[in-house]
């Protein structure tokens, strides 16, 4: 027997290795020229498995798991996606208020908007904080802070609070000076959050109505009026002038002329405008019995007229600077500005009964939940009148973080 012959009948048939497949190899971090991998599993005599190599079992069943973890992980994915989807929806959805909802009086727009009934809560901007804006119960009670905006000419429907920033009037800004220091008009859910911002630019008086926003927009140094749905879409300039739009009636939003005229004007919800009284008017406020104003050529009294004009009648035969009225037309408030006479009043017009509430200066008188309030015109301190069960006390709310 020679030595060849000896060596095959020890060491047996040998095989050729198979080569490695590219992306295995690029996996293990194999060097070029290598073979493969070392088989030591293998019978020398027989170069069949021998009983040690069992790995055929075992790899299915980590196969198995690896599968099983990596489904786990897409489907957590997938649901966290899938959440996160649903929480854009739900959060960046406008909900609708009733159809014809109108978000202040006119009375109180006229004032600044700084106070608004809703239900049962008062949304104000608070004095003690800078004038950001806030919340109350009708009893003057339960005070929480909703955002820390300078807030005007609040608006509140069913689902969202309307306003006018005006952060540049802020006197301790505490925030960054790109927040602090804007305006624009912003919505923001009833408890505070959401905020979205509906325009960027300065803007003065806003009206909330059907589900639609106007807004005086000042740009270019001039002032327009603008109406955009609550959603932020279809805004459009309506005309130009410098006066607040802010009293609604019968499908029509009044306003007195400024820069063409000083008539009682009427916008429709077309956008149409036109001339509905010939007078010489300031702050028309529109009720069921007609309209109220300021007559500029009558001593600044206030004067009552028809919508059909054909009958205006002296309501407050004393000259005034700033007034409101109850919804129902029975309580008229008014700063009277003449010498000796100078003071806050009220007219019960069903007694016929004029009542002086304080002697002075008063400014921004706004109507909420029975009381009357009005800012002192040089120290802006608050005052609340009970109109009902005629109290006066100062207004002082808290200042909550």
């Amino acid at each position: 027997m020679t030595d060849k012959e000896r060596r095959e009948l020890v060491e047996g048939p040998r095989k050729k290795p198979t080569p490695a497949a590219d992306t295995l190899g690029k996996g293990t971090g194999s060097r070029a020229g290598t073979a493969g991998p070392k088989v030591t599993g293998t019978s020398r005599n027989t170069g069949k498995p021998s009983a040690k190599n069992t790995g055929t079992k075992s790899g299915k069943g980590t196969d198995s798991s690896v599968i099983m973890k990596r489904v786990i992980v897409i489907a957590v994915v997938a649901a966290i996606i899938g959440g996160f989807v649903l929480y854009s929806y739900f959060t960046s959805k406008v909900y609708k208020s009733a159809p014809g909802t109108v978000g202040n009086t006119a009375g109180n727009l006229y004032n600044g908007g700084l106070f608004c009934e809703n239900g049962d809560r008062i949304y104000f901007s608070n004095p003690n904080d800078d004038y950001t804006l806030y919340s109350m119960n009708l009893q003057i009670d339960d005070f929480k802070k909703l955002y820390d905006d300078y807030a005007r000419y609040i608006n509140v429907d069913e689902n969202y609070v309307f306003y006018t920033r005006m952060n540049n009037k802020k006197t301790n800004p505490t925030q960054s000076i790109f927040i602090f220091y804007s305006t624009g008009v912003f919505r923001l859910k009833k408890n505070g959050g959401s905020l979205q911002m509906i325009s960027p630019d300065p803007c003065g008086s806003l009206l909330l109505y059907d589900n639609r926003l106007y807004y005086e927009s000042y740009k270019d140094n001039a002032l327009t009026l603008h109406r955009v749905d609550i959603n932020k879409e279809n805004d459009r300039k309506l005309f130009s002038d410098d006066t607040p739009v802010a009293s609604v009636y019968g499908d029509k939003l009044y306003y007195s002329g400024n820069l063409s005229d000083q008539n009682i004007h009427y916008v429709n919800t077309s956008g149409n405008t036109a001339v509905a009284v010939e007078t010489k008017a300031y702050l028309p406020i529109a009720l069921d019995e007609g309209i109220f104003y300021i007559s500029t050529e009558n001593d600044y009294n206030i004067y009552l007229v028809d919508y059909e004009d054909k009958e205006r009648k002296c309501i407050v035969n004393r000259p005034v600077t700033w007034y409101n009225i109850t919804t129902d037309g029975k309580y008229v408030f008014y700063n009277c500005d003449k010498e000796d006479e100078n003071g806050m009043y009220m007219l019960d017009r069903e007694k016929n009964e004029e009542t002086k509430i304080a002697e002075g200066n008063f400014k921004w008188i706004n109507l909420a939940g029975g009381y009357c309030f009005y800012f002192d015109f040089f120290s802006e301190k608050v005052y609340a009148y009970d109109y009902v069960n005629k109290r006066l006390n100062a207004f002082i709310p808290p200042v909550k973080k």
